[in-house]
């Protein structure tokens, strides 16, 4: 009887044991994966409430549709666009450039800068020189200028006679026309201080050519 009593013991210690082992030994994987569940809860918590990261590049005015020379910029003619190259003097704020007339031909799709916008104070002839407009005789040659390109200025006589009056002239900006070879149109030049009386007079009493340089 003892040995059996004693057999009977061993066996509901060894069970009791095997019991407590496999209860410890499952609650430890059980407390990690809870652990594991609660933290990921919490990371995807915190990354909701993590303001979404801005697009790369910084903010610019992009113009929306081809414009020429003299054009008022409306709203719908700008875009911001996010670049990552930028250029020197690029406009980032609508409300700045709405209103304001384009001083050169421009392209769908390009940043708006500050030197594409005319002076309101008027052009700026560069030291030296003085802002002269001018009406050339001939209404095509117009259409082949644009803002910085460079012309001599020439008086023409009725007998065909010729005498330059500039032999550096920089077209700063153009009259906006109505359509091709438009007669009307005329031509802001930044001459020569000391030429600038002598091309007036003769933009008024005579007749003006333009030549290339």
């Amino acid at each position: 009887m003892s040995r059996g009593t004693g057999l009977q013991a061993r066996w509901r210690d060894r069970l009791w044991l095997a019991a407590v082992g496999r209860r410890r030994g499952g609650r430890l994987p059980r407390v990690l994966r809870r652990a594991l569940a609660v933290a990921l809860i919490v990371t995807a918590g915190v990354m909701a409430l993590r303001p979404p990261d801005t697009e790369p590049g910084t903010p610019v005015l992009v113009l929306t549709r081809d414009l020429p020379v003299g054009a008022t910029i409306a709203g719908g003619d700008v875009q911001v666009l996010r670049q990552r190259l930028v250029p020197d003097g690029a406009m980032d704020d609508s409300a700045t450039v709405i209103g304001r007339t384009l001083a050169g031909r421009a392209r769908r799709g390009e940043v708006l800068t500050d030197v594409r916008l005319a002076d309101p104070a008027g052009p700026d002839p560069g030291p030296g020189r003085v802002a002269v407009p001018v009406q050339p005789a001939d209404p095509a040659i117009v259409e082949l200028l644009g803002p910085g390109m460079h012309v001599a200025v020439i008086a023409v006589t009725g007998d065909g006679a010729s005498k330059l009056l500039a032999g550096d002239a920089v077209v700063l900006s153009i009259a906006d026309g109505s359509g091709s070879g438009h007669p009307d149109r005329p031509v802001v030049l930044a001459v020569p201080a000391d030429s600038a009386d002598r091309i007036a007079a003769t933009a008024l009493a005579g007749t003006i050519a333009l030549r290339f340089t």
